[in-house]
């Protein structure tokens, strides 16, 4: 009785298993269908066809072309049939589709900043800040000072050179140096400002004028020899005299950067003051 009973389970599971094969669907690439001619141009189909598949009935490929990406036939010639038999076969996509997530009018229309082109023949040497004929080179930084006994320090530097020509002949020249430390760099007793060195120089031909830190020297005889660095400017102008011979004058007008002052006494022994 048990026998007959597994067994009777045993056919009718077979049986539902063979039915559910059997509804099974079986997909396939491969198209055949008949198309009439109407047009020398005719969609064969939504998806793409995979090329070299494609086959006409009784005619030769001389007589017609294939767009594979948009599934289209062309036929070169007039036939004499008004149907024909066509097979093929597709991929489960279509690649003549554009494929996109925005449209570029919407970006323009709707964003906040345009959208960037890019030109591929622009000249990519080009400097972040462009002055035209002037060239500058520098540096920049930051630092930070801490300790145990200390509280954090900020230390900042800033060197910059400036040279180029100003219109045709005039020559620009000048430095910027900016050192944030706590000690006088040059050692005189005058308070710093923004900026601890500013020079600009203008030259053209046979004249030439300093602006801001200037050094005045002369050294060239043995009499009234000075060495003095300045803050204002100085303008100098060379004139030639007689033919061989040129006559050059400098004025000035500046203040001092600082005086030097020096006291000296003689300290007692166990005496700390005061004197």
């Amino acid at each position: 009785m048990t026998v007959q009973k597994i067994s009777v389970t045993f056919c009718l599971l077979v049986c539902v298993i063979f039915t559910v094969a059997q509804q099974t669907p079986v997909y396939s690439n491969l198209r055949q269908k008949k198309i009439v001619i109407t047009d020398t141009l005719i969609k064969l189909d939504t998806l793409s066809i995979v090329p070299g598949t494609l086959a006409i009935k009784n005619i030769p490929d001389s007589l017609y072309s294939v767009d594979y990406a948009s599934a289209t036939l062309k036929w070169l010639s007039a036939l004499m049939f008004d149907s024909v038999m066509v097979s093929y076969r597709v991929f489960p996509f279509n690649l003549s589709i554009l494929t996109k997530r925005f449209d570029l009018d919407s970006i323009v229309k709707f964003s906040y900043t345009p959208p960037i082109f890019l030109n591929p023949y622009t000249n990519r040497g080009d400097k972040v800040f462009d002055f035209g004929n002037i060239n500058y080179n520098g540096s920049f930084g930051r630092g930070i000072s801490f300790g145990n006994n200390q509280d954090p320090v900020l230390n900042s530097s800033l060197n910059l050179q400036i040279n180029g020509l100003i219109g045709d002949s005039m020559e620009l020249a000048a430095a910027i140096t900016d050192n944030n430390i706590p000690i006088q760099p040059d050692g005189n007793t005058q308070q710093l400002n923004e900026f601890d060195k500013v020079l600009i120089q203008l030259k053209r031909k046979k004249w030439q004028l300093n602006l801001g830190d200037i050094d005045l020297r002369q050294d060239n005889s043995y009499f009234l020899n000075f060495y003095k660095r300045l803050q204002g400017i100085s303008f100098q102008n060379e004139v030639p005299v007689f033919a061989k011979g040129s006559n050059k004058s400098v004025i000035s007008g500046a203040i001092a950067k600082g005086k030097f002052t020096r006291n000296i006494f003689q300290g007692l022994e166990g005496n700390q003051g005061p004197y």
